[in-house]
């Protein structure tokens, strides 16, 4: 029925590359939930969208918002070395760290994990982030990753290249090494057999990009100060209820709300089934029931058109856009038909949407404002249920930072300690998910105007994305200004000075004060 299906064709990526490489025990884990979630999260649903099945690419802008959210505020870095903090920071820019991870955000919510590998490359050390569908990994009981498999595709024209990077830790130490094949974009290579010896020209700027100067299927050391492998493990949620025996892999956001999704599309299709069926179409007035529909043909009456009475018409498939305005009764009166293309059942289609869309923001830790801001409008809310709706989806950014701060905090403890900074101690701080209501912020001024709220933790609250140091600051000049105050309001505290009335209060034995009294 729809020509224009094809729209969503561009969204379909093959990775068949990766599932060649997959273990047995994580092949039916990874085929039933993860690829499921990753194309839902993709926009586009190859077995359900490759039909007459519109997307509305929901289950990527649930992703986009959830990741957008979690960056929001920012982070910085804390470290009592000022040196180490300096470094750092030129560090996050050379390598752009900011888009890094909002990708890892991205991916994590999309399939459940996300991993970030540190790469040495020239004397310096580099962050790449794998969505859970380009790396197999394992762990040991402290959570470090301790050997991994990762895929990378190059690509030159209609060639692809997948290089297979292998990590491992052998006698306490870790290495890794990189076996480079020939595929095409929907083929993967034949690993047996026909591993390329040498980069080919064509990608050779792209490999070195990612791995530098260094040879294939040769064993090197990474650097000593990795923990594990390099390979950071990022989870989007403490557990993964499919399959609890497969520590380490976590639950995408959308595992519970693949119904809903579908609804969604389901709901908007139906929509775009009833305009199509309901094209230049016009309900068949009561008067017509079985007689022939008399219309005005050049100045007198007729049927409706060469020789086809109404009924017969209109049981016939679409008019071809022939709309009759102006039709008449037997007795010569003038009807208008009421057509269906006008209505479409709009309001029906917009009430389901918007159930769903509430159910969906519901089931993935979002408001329904922040999923959809029309959404807000729907009815009045008292002004707790504003602030509950505002706070669910930073309760869900506050969670997802809470979890991967530790695995964050070693990875840049492991970079620090590969710049020279051995005793290194640095961690990383997060900005506000969202800024307070008007009342919390209300609340806590009366606190702290009644003496029950120290300074210092009422600018932390007021201000979560202040630092130690800011809030040390803050404090310090705002009790020295409170302490000015207090003495020129307090008449005996030594303020009353004559100089503010009387100058500098010093007799001057010049010709001007010469002769004064």
């Amino acid at each position: 029925m729809f020509k224009a299906r094809w729209q969503n064709m561009q969204n379909v990526v093959n990775d068949s590359a990766f599932i060649d490489l997959i273990p047995e025990p994580y092949l039916t884990y990874y085929m039933a939930f993860t690829r499921q979630c990753l194309q839902w999260a993709s926009g586009f649903v190859p077995s359900l969208h490759r039909q007459d099945f519109f997307s509305t690419g929901i289950g990527y802008t649930v992703v986009d918002i959830l990741a957008r959210e979690c960056m929001n505020g920012g982070y910085r870095f804390e470290s009592a070395d000022k040196k180490l903090l300096n470094r750092m920071e030129h560090w996050k820019k050379d390598v752009h760290l900011d888009d890094e991870f909002y990708r890892m955000f991205w991916n994590s919510n999309a399939g459940g994990n996300a991993f970030i590998a540190l790469t040495p490359n020239d004397g310096e050390i580099y962050p790449a982030v794998y969505p859970v569908d380009r790396c197999v990994f394992s762990i040991n009981r402290r959570g470090v990753i301790t050997n991994a498999l990762i895929l990378n595709r190059f690509t030159a024209g209609e060639t692809a290249y997948y290089a297979k990077e292998i990590r491992l830790r052998l006698k306490g130490m870790p290495f890794y090494k990189v076996v480079l094949a020939q595929g095409t974009l929907v083929t993967s290579p034949t690993w047996t057999g026909s591993t390329l010896k040498t980069v080919p020209d064509e990608i050779a700027e792209q490999f070195e990009y990612t791995y530098g100067e260094i040879g294939l299927n040769t064993w090197y050391k990474l650097p000593e100060t990795l923990s594990g492998v390099g390979v950071y493990n990022i989870k989007n949620k403490p557990v993964s209820a499919a399959i609890a025996d497969m520590p380490g892999y976590a639950d995408s956001s959308l595992m519970t709300a693949l119904d809903v999704l579908y609804a969604i599309d389901f709901d908007y299709t139906q929509a775009q089934v009833d305009m199509y069926m309901g094209k230049s179409r016009a309900l068949i007035p009561k008067q017509y029931g079985g007689g022939n529909a008399v219309i005005n043909v050049g100045g007198r009456q007729g049927t409706v058109a060469d020789g086809v009475s109404f009924s017969e018409a209109i049981s016939q498939p679409a008019l071809k856009d022939d709309f009759y305005t102006e039709i008449f009764t037997p007795n010569g009166e003038a009807v208008k038909p009421t057509f269906i293309q006008a209505e479409l059942r709009g309001e029906q289609h917009k009430f389901i949407r918007d159930s769903y869309l509430e159910l969906l923001a519901s089931k993935v830790g979002l408001s329904s404002s922040t999923l959809a801001n029309h959404l807000q409008y729907n009815h009045d809310k008292t002004a707790t249920q504003v602030e509950d709706e505002q706070t669910t989806t930073e309760k869900t950014v506050n969670q997802k930072r809470a979890l991967i701060t530790d695995e964050l905090n070693r990875m840049l403890t492991d970079v620090a300690r590969f710049y020279g900074f051995d005793d290194a101690c640095i961690e990383i701080a997060w900005g506000r998910a969202s800024s307070n209501t008007a009342a919390v912020n209300d609340e806590l001024l009366r606190d702290y105007q009644a003496g029950v709220l120290p300074l210092r933790k009422y600018l932390k609250k007021r201000w979560s994305d202040l630092s130690e140091e800011e809030v040390e600051e803050w404090a310090t000049e705002i009790e020295s200004e409170q302490q000015k105050k207090a003495e020129r309001d307090n008449f005996g505290g030594g303020m009353f000075d004559d100089k503010d009335y009387y100058g500098d209060g010093e007799v001057k034995d010049d010709e001007d004060s010469a002769g004064a009294v």
